[in-house]
C-alpha cells in the first residue's frame, strides 16, 4: 500500500511540475494542492480523485480564458463606428454636412441659440483685415469687396436658369428670379445660415391646388400650398441637381429653404448657399429697395451693405433666433437716412417718393400724414448733403444704440418721420423667461409693402438685448481714436455655457 501510495505521489507531483509550468494560469492552486497531498494522509482513491478534480478545473478555467480573449478586442473595433444614437439621427442633411465638412454629425439637437453658435464657431472664421489705413480708407476697402460683381449677378442668373430647368417637369409654369446682395467670392460669418443668394421660384397658386388637389382659397391654404411646393422642389434640386440640403425655416413670414450650390453644377467655382421660396415677395422688395437707394444715394446702397455685413459678422441677423432679418437691417438703415441727421436734413426722402417703389405701396389705403409745419423735408438728389460712409456709419450705430426709443418709438420707413408707430401697426409684447406678468414692448418695424405686419414680432427677450449690446459695443468703437474697422467686424463667439431663451427653433425638412 506504501509502494502504490509513494507511486501515486510521485506521478501525482511529476503531473503537478508540468502543470505549473509556462503558461499556467493556475499557480497557486496547484502549489496548495501540492501541499494539501504532502501533509494530509490520503489513501489511492482519494488522492486519484483529487488530481482528476484539479485537472478538470483547470481545463475549465482554460476553456473560459479562451471565450474571453475574442472580447476583449472588442473595443477597439466599437471605436470606429458610430454609437447606435449618432446613426439614428444620422439624417439626410447630416449626412450631407458630413460629407462636405468631413466631421462626424451631431447627435443632440441644438436646445438654444447660444449652444447652435458655439458649435459653429468650432472652426472660427477670421475678423478681416485691411492694407489701408484710418477708418474712412477701410470702410471704402470694404465696400469694395461687398459691393456685388458683374460676374455674381450673371452666375446668379445662370443658376435661375438651371434652376427653371431642373424644375420644368414638376412645375411646367414655372418662373425662378435670383437676387444677390453681395459679393460671392468671399466667405464670412454665418455665411451659410444667412445666404447673400435669394432664389424665388414663381408659380401659378391655381397649378398648386390642382396638383395638391386642395382649393386655393384662404391664407392657411396658400401657406400649405407654398410649403407643399417648396418640398416639392428642394427634392428635385437635392435628388437631380445635386444641390445639399441645409435646414429649412418655416415658421417665417415666408417660408423657405437652405440649400448649398454644387461646384459640379459648372456656375460657381465653390459651393454657394442660397435661399429658395416660393412665391415670395420679401427678397423681390429688398432687391429693389436696394437697387432703388443706389440710384438716389450710392452711400445708402453701401451703407446699407455695411451694416448687414456687420450684422452677419456679429451674430444679430438669424431670424430663426428671433433676430432682425437681412431685410429688416435694411429698413432700418433707411430710416436712419431718413431721420438720423440732426440737421433735419435727410439723405432719403420718404418711401412714396422712390419711383420705382411708390407703384407698390397701397396708399389709398393708408395715407401718409401731413409733415409737421416745423419739420424740414428731406432733400432732393440735387441739395442732398454729402457725408463720408464712415461718419455715416458711426452715425447709425451711435443713433439706434443711444437715441432712438425702441420701445415707444417705430421704424416707419413708409412715413420717414420719427413717432409712435401708427395704428395699424400690432404691438408686439415680449415675455421674460416665459412669465407673463414680466412683460415689455418690442421694437417695432412697418412692413411698408403691408403695413399691418410688424416685422419685429418674432424678437425675444434674448434677442433683443442681445442686439442693443451689440449696438452699443458697435457705436463704443466707432467713438474711439482710431477706431477699428476690423474690431467692429469680429466675429461674435457667446461665452459658454450660454442661457438665452430658446428661440424658435427652425423646421426641419
Amino acid at each position: 500500500m506504501n509502494s502504490q501510495g509513494s507511486s501515486f505521489s510521485e506521478a501525482g507531483s511529476s503531473l503537478i511540475s508540468k502543470l505549473t509550468g509556462p503558461g499556467s494560469n493556475n499557480v497557486t492552486l496547484l502549489l496548495v494542492l501540492t501541499l494539501l497531498c504532502a501533509i494530509v494522509p490520503l489513501d489511492v482513491t482519494q488522492l486519484l480523485f483529487a488530481i482528476l478534480g484539479a485537472l478538470c478545473y483547470y481545463l475549465v478555467q482554460k476553456m473560459q480564458l479562451g471565450k474571453q480573449q475574442p472580447m476583449s478586442r472588442k473595443p477597439k473595433s466599437a471605436s470606429v463606428a458610430l454609437p447606435v444614437s449618432c446613426k439614428s439621427a444620422d439624417t439626410k442633411d447630416a449626412r450631407e454636412a458630413k460629407k462636405i465638412q468631413g466631421k462626424r454629425p451631431v447627435c443632440k439637437k441644438p436646445s438654444s441659440p447660444g449652444e447652435m453658435q458655439v458649435r459653429a464657431a468650432a472652426q472660427p472664421i477670421q475678423a478681416p483685415s485691411f492694407t489701408s489705413v484710418g477708418l474712412e480708407a477701410e470702410v471704402k476697402e470694404l465696400i469694395q469687396q461687398l459691393v456685388p460683381k458683374t460676374e455674381c449677378q450673371r452666375g446668379v442668373d445662370k443658376l435661375a436658369e438651371a434652376v427653371k430647368y431642373l424644375l420644368a417637369g414638376t412645375l411646367p409654369d414655372v418662373e425662378v428670379l435670383g437676387f444677390v446682395s453681395s459679393d460671392l467670392s468671399r466667405g464670412r460669418a454665418n455665411g451659410v445660415a444667412v445666404p447673400d443668394v435669394d432664389v424665388v421660384i414663381n408659380v401659378s397658386p391655381s397649378s398648386l391646388a390642382a396638383k395638391l388637389s386642395q382649393p386655393a382659397k384662404g391664407r392657411a391654404d396658400q401657406r400649405t400650398l407654398q410649403k407643399w411646393a417648396l418640398r416639392v422642389c428642394a427634392d428635385k434640386l437635392v435628388s437631380v441637381g445635386g444641390f445639399k440640403f441645409r435646414r429649412s425655416g418655416f415658421r417665417g413670414s415666408e417660408p423657405k429653404m437652405t440649400l448649398l450650390v454644387p461646384p459640379t453644377l459648372g456656375i460657381f467655382q465653390h459651393a454657394v448657399a442660397i435661399d429658395i421660396s416660393v412665391n415670395a415677395v420679401i427678397p423681390l422688395h429688398s432687391a429693389a429697395l436696394l437697387t432703388e437707394c443706389g440710384k438716389m444715394n450710392p452711400c445708402a446702397k453701401e451703407l446699407i451693405l455695411l451694416v448687414r455685413r456687420w450684422a452677419k459678422d456679429r451674430g444679430v441677423c438669424h431670424s430663426p433666433k428671433g433676430h432682425f432679418s437681412p431685410y429688416i437691417w435694411s429698413l432700418l438703415t433707411i430710416f436712419y437716412l431718413q431721420v438720423g441727421d440732426q440737421t433735419g436734413e435727410g439723405l432719403l426722402p420718404a418711401l412714396d417718393k422712390f419711383e420705382a417703389i411708390s407703384s407698390l405701396l397701397n396708399c389709398k389705403k393708408h395715407p401718409m400724414p401731413a409733415d409737421p409745419p416745423n419739420v424740414q423735408k428731406p432733400c432732393t438728389e440735387e441739395t442732398m448733403p454729402e457725408e463720408s460712409l464712415a461718419s455715416l456709419l458711426r452715425g447709425f450705430m451711435n443713433f439706434y444704440a443711444h437715441e432712438f426709443a425702441w420701445t415707444s418709438e417705430a421704424v416707419c420707413v413708409r412715413r420717414g418721420q420719427r413717432g409712435p408707430a401708427p395704428l395699424t401697426l400690432p404691438i408686439h409684447i415680449i415675455e421674460h423667461d416665459g412669465n407673463t406678468r414680466a412683460t415689455e414692448p418690442g421694437p417695432s418695424v412697418e412692413n411698408p409693402f403691408a403695413v399691418s405686419n410688424n416685422l419685429a414680432d418674432s424678437m425675444n427677450s434674448w434677442s433683443f438685448q442681445r442686439m442693443r449690446e451689440e449696438l452699443r459695443r458697435a457705436a463704443d468703437i466707432l467713438a474711439e481714436e482710431p477706431a477699428s474697422l476690423s474690431k467692429l467686424l469680429e466675429p461674435w463667439t457667446p461665452e459658454f455655457p450660454e442661457t438665452p431663451e430658446a428661440a424658435s427653433p427652425e423646421g426641419r425638412y
